[in-house]
């Protein structure tokens, strides 16, 4: 993973907000994400979702195993940072 670790949680809010700001439109803001916010109720639908995983395996330079992939890693940015930077220490 060529990405430091304190940074992992700021690419994965930017993704975030870059789908959230896709569902409300150019002209509106997407509200502030908190790291514990769950992204179901924060605007994210389940194919956002699978783009969501798919950009974090892009992003980070790795493979999310199957079992891995499921809604509670992908409930908050908090969960899917812990996913993200166990897979990096693993590998």
């Amino acid at each position: 993973m060529g990405q430091q670790i304190g940074s992992v949680r700021a690419q994965i809010t930017e993704m975030v907000a870059a789908l959230l700001a896709r569902r409300t439109g150019a002209g509106a803001a997407p509200a502030p994400l908190d790291a514990d916010q769950n992204l179901s109720e924060a605007g994210l639908t389940s194919l956002d979702m699978v783009n969501l995983m798919l950009a974090v395996e892009d992003a980070f330079e790795i493979e999310i195993p199957q079992r891995r992939m499921t809604p509670a890693t992908f409930r908050t940015i908090a969960s899917i940072e812990r996913l993200v930077t166990g897979l990096a220490l693993a590998a």
